[in-house]
């Protein structure tokens, strides 16, 4: 006498919960992508604006903190170029 029930036994997950677990699997790669390339236009925009500060020093800041040549010429061209067109202005008066 033989009672069993026989039914098969399921050796993979569903269809419809395959699809839903691919949708899921790339909504979260979609949503890391975005936060990495936020995390990176942010930490673009705050290097962007200390060199912008940096710039704006004076030549005699710049040397004291250490920078490089070409940034301490680039400084004093500008304080040389904003003393030059501030004469030019005032002569004209």
């Amino acid at each position: 006498m033989e009672t069993t029930w026989s039914h098969p036994i399921p050796v993979s997950r569903a269809a419809w919960l395959r699809i839903g677990d691919g949708a899921l699997e790339a909504a979260q790669s979609g949503v890391s992508t975005l936060h990495r390339l936020w995390g990176r236009w942010q930490a673009s925009r705050r290097r962007a604006a200390e060199f912008r500060a940096l710039r704006e020093l004076s030549p005699s800041v710049l040397r004291d903190i250490g920078v490089t040549p070409e940034w301490f010429n680039e400084a004093q061209r500008r304080c040389d170029q904003h003393h030059t067109t501030r004469d030019i202005f005032l002569r004209s008066l």
